[in-house]
Formats: structure tokens, sequence, C-alpha cells
């Protein structure tokens, strides 16, 4: 099976998208989203060029399903070498609206807070001699980078630490939340806390993380070393909570995003999260 890269789907001649090619091997909807996609006139130097000019000539939405699909093209092409894994190339277009749409939804703003502590009134205490860290990620899609922020409290609702760090990673929303689940277990074991109770708003990776099956994907692999890490603890569990109860770990995940290295903050709260407090 022939492996088609970008250059390939456009005609040298006419310097468009070879539509000829394109209805050999995609939908009819695929093709009538790709087409949509302008292509330069002019010379590219390199890949960093093209998505550079790319990115001044469409709108921002368009830009955004270009780049989410050639991601899609990557990783489809790895899942059948490596996985043996066949999708339908039908898929992409749907799968790369689908995970913006998981995208936005992972970075909605939290709901505004008019109380006077209003995170006391959502995030329920562990029991006495127990505590519970709070975990999320945010993505900036535009720079491939994820921000990952935990907070950990007691069961007086004390903050016991924080833990505010970014790296460069494609910003694929389960991805990002299962590395910042495995960031909260490995601080939470630093700090030799027991009675724990992990809280975060990403669905999926708390019911893989409570689930007996094994997956072999990235996420699933690391989803075991999630596992493996709490295997040193002695009492432990997994929890989703909604959004509204997330808001201090998202707050720190959009602004781990900023930071150029780690911030881990024992017994005090960075300001990002002053007002939450």
């Amino acid at each position: 099976m022939e492996h088609w890269t970008v250059d390939k789907l456009i005609d040298d001649q006419t310097k468009g998208w070879n539509l000829d090619l394109l209805k050999n091997i995609l939908s009819e909807e695929d093709i009538s989203n790709i087409s949509k996609i302008p292509i330069s006139r002019r010379g590219i130097a390199d890949k960093q060029d093209l998505l550079s000019h790319l990115k001044s000539e469409v709108s921002e939405g368009d830009f955004k399903v270009f780049t989410t699909t050639v991601y899609l093209v990557w990783k489809r092409r790895n899942e059948l070498v490596f996985e043996k894994k066949f999708e339908n190339p039908s898929k992409l277009i749907y799968n790369s609206y689908q995970k913006l749409r998981d995208f936005k939804d992972a970075n909605a703003s939290c709901p505004s807070r008019h109380s006077d502590r209003p995170q006391a009134a959502e995030w329920t205490p562990p029991q006495v001699n127990g505590f519970k860290a709070n975990w999320d990620a945010a993505v900036d899609r535009s720079r491939c980078k994820i921000g990952i922020g935990v907070v950990v409290r007691n069961w007086e609702g004390k903050v016991i630490a924080t833990m505010r760090s970014q790296r460069t990673l494609f910003p694929e929303a389960k991805l990002a939340e299962a590395l910042a689940a495995l960031k909260a277990v490995i601080l939470c074991k630093h700090l030799q806390l027991q009675n724990l109770i992990l809280e975060g708003d990403a669905l999926n990776v708390v019911q893989d993380i409570n689930a007996e099956r094994r997956d072999w994907s990235t996420v699933g692999l690391m989803i075991l070393d999630i596992k493996a890490e709490l295997r040193g603890l002695k009492s432990w569990s997994f929890h989703h909570i909604p959004r509204s109860s997330n808001c201090m770990a998202h707050s720190l995940a959009k602004d781990a995003v900023k930071l150029s290295e780690k911030s881990i903050t024992l017994e005090e709260a960075p300001p990002c999260i002053q007002h939450l407090l």
C-alpha cells in the first residue's frame, strides 16, 4: 500500500490539488474539504515555510482542520505499520473535526465564580488524614505544547503542593490528560502521601485507569505507567469530576503553558489560583 504525502497530492504543473488523484483515494466529502485549502503559487523553501504561509492565507478554523488532518494521516500510517490496524481514509476528515471539538471542550473556560469561597462549595475534602490531588491539562495547538496542572489538598482543604509543568508534545487531548494524571501520581509519591484520591475531568482517561483491559497504543502505555506507579501507594482511587469542580487544576495547567520550566510549590498557592482559594 502506497503512503500518500501532501506533496504527492499537488499537481506539479498547476501547483494546485491533483483532483484526479484525490478522486482515486478519498471520498467526495474529503475531497471537497481538502480542495478548499489554498495552495501557495510561489516556491516554498521547506515544511516550516509552507505551514507559516498556509497559516497566513487561510482562516484559523481551516488551518486547524489541516494540521489535525496531517497528524491523523501520520497517526494512521503508524498504526498500520506498527499495530497492523487499518482505518478507512474516508474517516479522516470526520475524525479531524471530532478531535477539534474535543480540544475545544478540553479548553473550555471554567464557570465564573461569584461567592466568597466558590471552590469550597464544589470541592469535597477527603476523609480525615486523607489527601486529594486534582489534575488537568491544557493544550496550545499553535505551538504544539501542553500544560499540566496539579493541586494537592488535605482533609481541611489546605493546599499541600502544586505543580505546573509544560512540554512540547502533539496536543492530543487524551494524551495530554493521561500525561497529567501520570505526573499527579508521581508528585504524590514523591510527597509520600497515602490515603489518596485523584480527580480529573477527563472521563475517558479515568475510565481507562480503572479498567482491567490493556491497550498498547501510546495513551494505553501511559495508562500502564500510571498503574505501575499506583502500586506503590497504600490506598488510592481515581474519580471523574465535572470541569466546574476542577477549575484550580485547570488554571494551573493554563498557566503552565507559559512557563519555561517546571514549577512546584509546597504549602502555598501560586498567584494564578489565589482567586480560587
